[in-house]
């Protein structure tokens, strides 16, 4: 079905809520940060040892240019894992440069004093931005290699650097031995990351002799700035404020699916399919099981849905009704209790949170936001370097919350077990009080015929808010190879005889067995010997008709070797064979009714209740499930149907009863009720005209009726043809009067006939009432006395 997977088209959603939590980056928490010069990509850099001659110097030189190198890049064991060693050095080599700068420079008037030609800075008459500076400004390029890190090194040993390093303070600095480090001041970490090359160049140089360089390195890194007091008490609320969102969202998803579990079962509840299910020997306790472990993702929720099926008819307003309950229960109780935690010593918020643990939604909600808030409590004690890590399964975490979960989950499958089972309705009387059709009722006292396989004892039914009975202390008892029917209008109680009789609706007093089993007390076992067929069809519109068929005969324990040669039977027997492979939910009117009896038949069952089988069908099909009902009563088992087709009943049932208000009006053989609640005979004539062309004359025939047949009532009148009802004589009488004044009235020819079943019946369905007082008539109960009379239509308004 595609409903259910709609509702859960929310957990998409859901999805995409948690992935953007997960995108946003955590609050305060800053990783250390390694420094090193290839933060600032490639480097162009240089070095220039000023004494030469001091070996000391010379070595640390050595060390500062040869592998590893610069800084820890290519230490062994590479440690910068962003900056990759390319374990490649060239030699030093002289840059190109063009002939005639060399052949400039060497000329006389440049020496060691004076290499090149000086840059012109500002003067008092020129003001520049820059130096202005000649080709050659700076003599030759110097000596250059490209290092095993990658950098450009450049070697300005003698040359000026500075001119004003080179002249401050030189007295202090002539005889000291010492590292200088250049680096541009517009990188943050630059100085740190410059000198680190020079302390890893120092480290190297003071090892003992033969020392794996390699091995040796100093890794400079900068640790973020403890937070103040604010600052992680800021922190601290964002971080929980993200949590909760999580919370929330699954709270949300929770809501929704959870609700959309009933939806399925509120369809099966109102369609019958789940009480056929249970007539057919399913177990109301394996039902819920089976549904409950298909739904189990949801343990302790799911069962606190099930009871919700009893209460709504219609599957899409039952989904958003308990969406919103849902949401209502899981957020605003998570809500409330987390903004009273803000408060200290609230008394009201610790009774609060202990009466909501009964709601699944509030356990999840509240668990997960108190995990969120032990998480943070956590970080904060990290973050001083304490050890905190409290078990959050204990009882003042989520511990409680759990363990409520684990239980609501039974409690709340138990409670709708007791639902199914009507544990909370009062047991009924079984009250003894006489009704108008006396011999059944004392046939049914004395059990004279103990091979009944349905026996029905003053069974009554009322509806809580009313007080007349929905059925009223029928007595019958149905034997092998009967066909009995029950006749009535609409809210004469056949259908609620029906649901009574299959444990459909509880029993207000009364008994009724089937089979010697009870519905009272042993309904699963009257289930094995009933087979029913409802007023409206119980069939599931997703599977097939042959699914159907092999699903309910297994239901029945049919033997698995067996089951589809059963179920072709049923196909057979009932004319589906051309739509047994379509779902159910293309069938037409009629070949539902066919599928859901031969539902109601398959596996034999002793007892057949057919309510209305023939609904909907044209008159072939309805022939042919005729045949298939009289095939059951010449097996020596029973059927009770229900009919508004008083020809169905003459053709079927053996004994029939006419339902009025709940109760037997009339009980008997269809021959021995026309006979003993017919109103006599219906007489037709066709009169013959004088003269060709010229209209019959009805008076004459009208007034010797009137006058013969005193009380007699003209049901017809047309152009050459009058019908009357006698209420009051013989047979004998009305032919021979009849055919003694045939040719005086010009009678061309008549017909006597008995009252039929539908006068019967229409005459006891004038007595069925409703609650606001109002008569039902049977639609052929209007125009007891009509005239029709045809004229041509000249034209046809709008």
């Amino acid at each position: 079905s595609r409903h259910p997977m709609f509702c859960k088209i929310t957990l998409i959603f859901v999805f995409l809520a948690l992935t953007f939590t997960l995108i946003v980056p955590p609050f305060g928490e800053y990783p250390s940060l390694t420094l090193s010069p290839w933060m600032y990509g490639r480097q162009y850099t240089f070095f220039s040892n000023e004494r030469p001659m001091d070996a000391q110097m010379r070595y640390f030189g050595e060390v500062l240019l040869d592998k590893p190198g610069f800084g820890t890049r290519c230490m062994l064991d590479e440690p910068l894992e962003d900056f990759p060693c390319n374990n490649i050095t060239t030699e030093w080599e002289m840059p190109l440069v063009n002939p005639a700068l060399i052949e400039m420079l060497a000329g006389p008037e440049w020496n060691s004093f004076r290499l090149s030609p000086d840059c012109q800075c500002s003067t008092p008459t020129k003001l520049t931005m820059l130096p202005v500076c000649p080709e050659g400004a700076g003599g030759l390029p110097p000596p250059q290699r490209i290092q095993s890190t990658g950098d450009v090194l450049m070697d300005l040993t003698g040359r000026n650097i500075s001119d004003y390093l080179m002249v401050q303070q030189i007295n202090k600095r002539i005889t000291l031995s010492f590292p200088q480090v250049w680096y541009n001041n517009k990188g943050w970490h630059a100085m740190v990351s410059f000198m680190n090359v020079a302390n890893n160049a120092i480290l190297r140089a003071n090892l003992a002799k033969g020392a794996n360089l390699d091995e040796y390195g100093i890794t400079a890194i900068n640790h973020p700035l403890n937070l103040t007091k604010e600052q992680l008490s800021e922190i601290t609320v964002l971080t929980t404020s993200v949590d909760a969102v999580v919370a929330i969202c699954v709270i949300f998803a929770m809501s929704f699916v959870p609700a959309s579990f009933v939806l399925y079962l509120i369809q099966e509840r109102v369609t019958q399919a789940k009480h056929l299910q249970f007539v057919s020997g399913v177990s109301p306790l394996v039902y819920w099981m089976a549904n409950f472990l298909w739904d189990m993702v949801h343990w302790s929720v799911t069962p606190m849905m099930y009871p919700m099926s009893y209460i709504f008819s219609v599957p899409s307003t039952a989904y958003v009704s308990l969406s919103c309950i849902n949401l209502f229960i899981g957020i605003n109780s998570s809500a409330i209790t987390f903004i009273l935690d803000l408060f200290e010593g609230t008394t009201f918020n610790q009774v609060l949170k202990s009466m909501l643990l009964i709601f699944p939604h509030y356990c999840l909600g509240r668990g997960l936001i108190d995990m969120a808030m032990n998480q943070a409590l956590t970080d904060i004690y990290v973050r001083f370097g304490e050890d905190y890590s409290p078990d959050p399964y204990n009882w003042d975490f989520i511990g409680k919350n759990l363990f409520c979960m684990a239980v609501e989950g039974f409690v709340y499958f138990i409670l709708n077990i007791l639902f199914q089972y009507q544990f909370f309705q009062d047991n009924p009387l079984i009250l003894d009080e006489d009704v108008d059709v006396a011999e059944e009722r004392e046939r049914v006292y004395q059990s004279r015929n103990k091979n009944d396989i349905l026996h029905v004892r003053d069974l009554s039914k009322t509806y809580k808010g009313t007080i007349i009975p929905a059925v009223d202390s029928i007595c019958v008892g149905v034997s092998p190879g009967e066909c009995f029917g029950l006749l009535g209008v609409n809210g004469a109680g056949k259908t609620t005889t029906f649901k009574m009789l299959t444990g459909d609706t509880d029993v207000t007093s009364g008994e009724a067995s089937v089979s010697g089993h009870s519905v009272l007390t042993n309904i699963l076992d009257v289930h094995q010997n009933m087979g029913y067929c409802p007023q409206f069809d119980a069939i599931d519109e997703l599977l097939t008709g042959r699914e159907h068929l092999h699903l309910y005969a297994r239901l029945r324990g049919v033997p698995e070797p067996e089951i589809s040669r059963v179920a072709e039977w049923a196909i057979q027997k009932l004319g589906l064979s051309e739509c047994a492979g379509q779902s159910a939910g293309t069938y037409s009117g009629g070949n539902k009714r066919k599928l859901s009896t031969a539902i109601a038949m398959i596996g034999c069952p002793a007892l057949v209740l057919l309510d209305e089988p023939t609904t909907g069908m044209d008159p072939l099909s309805r022939r042919f499930l005729w045949n298939s009902i009289m095939s059951v009563i010449k097996e020596r088992r029973a059927v009770v149907l229900t009919s508004h087709s008083m020809e169905e009943c003459e053709a079927l049932c053996t004994r029939l009863a006419i339902m009025v208000n709940g109760s037997f009006k009339c009980l008997g053989t269809i021959q021995h009720l026309k006979y003993k609640f017919g109103d006599g005979y219906v007489v037709t004539m066709k009169i013959r005209a004088a003269k060709p062309g010229v209209a019959p004359d009805l008076n004459p025939a009208e007034a010797f009726m009137e006058s013969t047949f005193p009380g007699c009532i003209q049901r017809e009148k047309h152009y050459n043809t009058l019908q009357y009802k006698i209420s009051s004589s013989s047979l004998a009488r009305i032919f021979q009067t009849v055919l003694v004044n045939k040719d005086k009235l010009n009678i061309e020819d008549y017909t006597v006939s008995q009252t039929t079943l539908d006068q019967v019946f229409v005459n006891f369905a004038k007595q069925q009432s409703r609650e606001d007082g109002a008569i039902v008539l049977h639609p052929k109960a209007a125009g007891a006395q009509r005239y029709i009379d045809a004229t041509p239509i000249k034209s046809l308004g709008k």
